[in-house]
Parts: structure tokens; C-alpha cells; sequence
């Protein structure tokens, strides 16, 4: 509310929330990342604005509605449809009605496509808002149960590529495994914050695998999931040492311009026939220009 009359020009929700990611808003003299984060009275709250930066981003970073396209579909037929889903983009509907969501923008595409009003659309599984990649909505309320089943007991292998820090790369073996029991560690609302918890929490168990030692202290590393918590991957590599890059919440957001994770690869049985299907997504241009720009400077 103050922003706009500060600054002589109207400031959107998103950009205050950017402001706050990159670290720009100090709360009490210090840095908070958090949206959500509680005010008492008497706070005092600092914000480092440049005008510049905030009104005139590049024509690359403005943000434009998203539009699904055929050419976004990786697998479909009558009981499901797979998309690749772009980064900046949450997969479903959030707390503001206006914002554009994945799984409004497939509903849209079938019923432009079908001639339907109201097409069925059903979602079991979610990636995060920066997370890039392979997604499966179902269109038949048949195939429910199976899709739900299959993800509830891990009959879907998920395989996701991450660009990480590297804070002690010798101590990094080329395969690791890491099983544990993650719970929510602070109550911030949206950007709730994930942890190794010592009682309470649910099991996580992830495979890892080191593709490719980058440049210093960056890593191309495989992930991939047999079990599926919140921020799984995240905390995970982050409790590691190895942090994504642009990941606000266990690393640092000015590391890249998003979080770094792909969700690359779902292999399932599909929910009719029983065959097992693979379905690849390719990685984002984004990763590529990061990927190949850390591979450049590699020593």
C-alpha cells in the first residue's frame, strides 16, 4: 500500500514479492526472503529499491500470460495427457484467482480443441512454481484411481536433473543416497520451509548421481525420488551441501534467475493397459544457456 505512493507509480503483488526473494526488505535490520512473515508492532521494515531494475526489466524477464500449446504436449490419449510444463508457473490454481495456472491453461487448450465447455481435468501430482518439466493431468474419471495409486505407491518413477552449488565437491561421491524423515521446520504460510525432523515427519528417500563436475563449485547432478514429499529434491541436496541454484528458500536466489530443477523423465505403467511408458521432457532453454555457461568456464 505504501510502495505505490513511495515510488509515483502502481507496484504489483509480484513485484513485492520479488523484491522480498531477492533480499531487497530487511525486517528488524534484517534480511527476510519470506512473503509471509509475521509483523508485530513497531517492526521497522527497510526496503533497497532500484527504480530502474524494478520498472524496466528486460523484454526476456516481463511477465506474460501463459498460453498452452499443442506443441507442449508429450504423451496424451483418451485416459490422460502429459505436458512439459514451463518454469515461473504454478501447477495449479494458488490464493489469487487472476494468476494463470497450469492446470487452467490445459483445461482451456482441451475445451478450445474439443469444443467443450467444461472438459474433465483431474491433477495427482504437482511440481513446484519454478520447477520445469514432465507433468500427467488425467482427462477420464476412469483412470482416477489407478493414476492415484500409482503415485501413492511409487509405481512412478520420476527422474529430475538439478544445477547445484558445490560446497565440498571432494567429499562427493559419484552415487549417494539419502533417506530421512522430512517435516515443516517454520510456519510461514506459502514459503513454508521443509527439514530433517527427528520425530513427526515422513519418510524421504531419494537416489542421487553426479552427471558432471561443473566450473568451481557448480554440479550437474540426477535426482530421482522414491518417495514424494514437499521440496524433497531441495532439501535434500541442500542438506548435502549442494543447494540448487536460484532456490530462495535453501540456497540463494542470486545464484540464477530460477530454480534450476527439471523434472526430466516419468516412467509409469498407464492406467489402462498396463504398459509401461517412458516420457522424456527436454530441458528448458534457460537450464541449457546456465548448463552450457558453467560448462564453458569449467577448469
Amino acid at each position: 500500500e505504501e510502495l505505490p505512493q513511495l515510488l509515483g507509480k502502481p507496484v504489483s503483488k509480484a513485484k513485492v514479492r520479488k523484491l522480498i526473494v531477492a533480499g531487497a526488505v530487511y525486517l528488524n535490520a534484517r534480511r527476510v526472503r519470506i512473503a509471509s512473515k509475521p509483523l508485530m508492532p513497531n517492526a521497522r521494515i527497510e526496503l533497497f529499491i532500484d527504480s530502474q531494475k524494478l520498472f524496466d526489466a528486460p523484454a526476456q524477464e516481463a511477465e506474460s500470460p501463459f498460453v498452452m500449446t499443442a506443441d507442449r504436449i508429450l504423451f496424451e490419449d483418451a485416459a490422460i495427457i502429459i505436458v512439459n510444463k514451463p518454469p515461473a508457473l504454478p501447477t495449479q490454481p494458488t490464493l489469487d484467482e487472476a494468476r494463470i495456472n497450469l492446470y487452467q491453461a490445459v483445461k482451456k487448450f482441451l475445451s478450445s480443441r474439443e469444443g467443450q465447455v467444461d472438459p474433465y481435468l483431474a491433477l495427482h501430482h504437482r511440481l513446484d512454481r519454478d520447477t520445469s518439466g514432465v507433468i500427467l493431468f488425467v482427462k477420464s474419471k476412469e483412470a482416477n484411481l489407478p493414476v492415484s495409486k500409482m503415485f501413492s505407491e511409487h509405481t512412478a518413477k520420476k527422474t529430475y536433473f538439478a544445477l547445484t552449488e558445490t560446497r565440498n565437491s571432494d567429499g562427493c561421491p559419484d552415487e549417494w543416497q539419502v533417506k530421512n524423515y522430512l517435516g515443516k521446520v517454520s510456519s510461514t504460510g506459502k514459503a513454508a520451509k521443509y527439514g530433517e525432523v527427528r520425530a513427526g515427519g515422513d519418510l524421504a528417500l531419494t537416489d542421487f548421481r553426479k552427471v558432471e563436475l561443473l566450473q568451481q563449485n557448480r554440479m550437474w547432478v540426477e535426482a530421482r525420488p522414491l518417495t514424494g514429499r514437499t521440496h524433497q529434491i531441495r532439501v535434500h541436496l541442500s542438506e548435502k551441501g549442494l543447494p540448487i541454484l536460484g532456490d530462495f528458500l535453501y540456497g540463494d536466489a542470486q545464484s540464477a534467475t530460477r530454480l534450476m530443477l527439471h523434472a526430466a523423465k516419468l516412467v509409469f505403467p498407464h492406467p489402462e493397459t498396463q504398459e509401461i511408458l517412458t516420457v522424456e521432457a527436454p530441458l528448458p532453454e534457460d537450464f541449457v544457456r546456465t548448463l552450457k555457461k558453467l560448462q564453458s568456464q569449467k577448469v
